[in-house]
């Protein structure tokens, strides 16, 4: 074996020169703008887009996040997106920097930055950088960062035909835990490591009870028989803004015949592969049709009447609803 050698240590201008020319093929073409609270502004070069390592975000997971997305300049749900934010960050004894009014226009200011009416916005509170141990106290302020990228939305013929579902052995979250959108992300991350390694568009895990509970970034909701919508019970999930907003638009379907109802059940595997449709939620994925469970057809394999026309609804609520969405460009 031949004889190792022991790194360069670098000077200041060689590292950044070397920061410069690191291929970044997932970065150079996708990630728009950044504004980082340590660096006081906003960049456009994916070099620069980084975080402390001393940040307790990077080491401990210490932190909260929102995703939402900006179509046809418009942030669609944002306000509950900070809504949730906010919670997330009271339940970890977090507080924002700046205040809610000042966050938006940074967002508008990032957004802008990065020069697509559609793209995906991403905001970190961290706990900051301060230190390498578990203790929150030596991080003297938080962390506060804002990504903005492109979305990629799933091909038509993706909600046409609906997609594979297998339930997950990966344990789901629980109570408090799976209700804060912490920056923990192992249990999700696991759970797509195993669609991805069993040939499954999705994965869906279950509570410590058995229950079904959610995907690594979805919600999951049924038509029962009787042609209800059913949904998990909120204490083992992290609720979804979609999935809320989605339920708010299935009370249509219910006056018109469509559902018979809605509502919130512990629901079972047995329930899921009985089910008349199962469908996913989520920002980048509104309401998508599912067409088999654990290679089992989902009542015929064809998306449903339900889960099309609550998608059909979802899209017009974010292109032609300003009540849902906070204007970019005026």
């Amino acid at each position: 074996m031949p004889k190792q050698h022991p790194p360069d240590i670098l000077s200041e201008e060689q590292a950044i020169g070397r920061l410069q020319e690191l291929p970044r093929p997932w970065a150079d073409d996708d990630y728009l703008a950044m504004y980082s609270n340590w660096l006081g502004g906003i960049v456009t070069q994916p070099w620069l887009m980084s975080v402390p390592i001393d940040d307790h975000l990077v080491h401990r997971g210490d932190g909260v996040f929102e995703a939402t997305k900006c179509e046809a300049g418009r942030i669609y749900l944002f306000e509950r997106h900070l809504d949730r934010l906010e919670r997330s960050a009271a339940s970890i004894h977090l507080q924002l920097p700046i205040s809610r009014e000042e966050l938006t226009g940074l967002a508008r200011a990032v957004i802008r930055a990065g020069g697509q009416r559609d793209c995906m916005l991403r905001i970190y509170l961290s706990r900051g950088p301060g230190g390498f141990t578990t203790n929150p106290f030596e991080c003297p302020e938080p962390g506060l960062y804002l990504m903005v990228g492109y979305i990629h939305p799933l091909p038509p013929e993706t909600y046409a035909n609906g997609v594979q579902v297998g339930i997950s052995r990966v344990p789901g979250k629980s109570g408090f835990f799976a209700s804060v959108k912490s920056c923990n992300y192992l249990p999700n991350v696991l759970l797509k490591r195993e669609a991805v390694q069993q040939g499954w568009d999705f994965a869906v895990c279950l509570d410590t009870e058995g229950y079904l509970a959610e995907g690594s970034t979805e919600n999951i909701g049924l038509v029962s028989p009787d042609g209800c919508l059913l949904l998990p019970l909120p204490g083992n999930i992290l609720e979804g803004t979609t999935v809320r907003r989605a339920t708010e638009l299935a009370a249509g379907l219910v006056a018109e015949g469509l559902l018979a109802g809605s509502e919130r059940r512990a629901l079972t595997v047995s329930d899921l592969k009985a089910a008349k449709e199962v469908m996913l939620f989520g920002t980048t994925l509104d309401v998508l049709p599912v067409s088999t469970i654990d290679g089992r057809a989902v009542d015929g394999g064809q998306p449903g009447p339900v889960a099309v026309e609550l998608r059909r609804r979802l899209r017009d609520d974010i292109l032609n609803n300003p009540e849902m969405s906070t204007a970019v460009w005026e």
